[in-house]
């Protein structure tokens, strides 16, 4: 994951003027194991302000498809990842609300949050969010 580390922190919140960016994450399910192997970025069709974003683009959903026909099906949605204007994020109220409604699953899911100095990691199985890390 040190790769997809890399990338998801050029999208930090380092600036007033820099927006939220969301995108999803693409990788294997392992027996017990998830391994984040790629990212979709913000683009298109997006909506991002400050303090808000809207993962609208079709090009998610296309990366997505697209990694799976590469790797032969292997390669499937794991979950999400977005941006917050803070040191160490925490998930909003508006995080949590998504989540509950969007990521109804029989699978687990990962989700991020890039901070300004930290990462926050959590796994979704069923209705509840168990975080994992917070990584500096």
């Amino acid at each position: 994951m040190h790769h997809i580390a890399e990338r998801l922190q050029t999208y930090r919140q380092l600036t007033y003027s820099s927006p939220e960016s969301a995108g999803v994450l693409i990788g294997e399910r392992r027996g017990a194991h998830i391994i984040i192997s790629d990212l979709s970025v913000p683009g298109d069709g997006d909506i991002r302000s400050r303090c808000r974003v809207d993962r609208r683009g079709a090009h998610h959903q296309t990366k997505v498809i697209s990694s799976f026909h590469q790797s032969e099906g292997t390669a499937q949605y794991i979950g999400e990842w977005h941006t917050h204007p803070e040191d160490h994020p925490t998930p909003s109220a508006i995080d949590k609300l998504s989540w509950s409604k969007n990521l109804d699953t029989g699978s687990t899911m990962v989700l991020i949050i890039v901070g300004r100095q930290s990462i926050w990691l959590a796994k979704k199985e069923k209705q509840a969010i168990e975080q994992c890390l917070t990584e500096s």
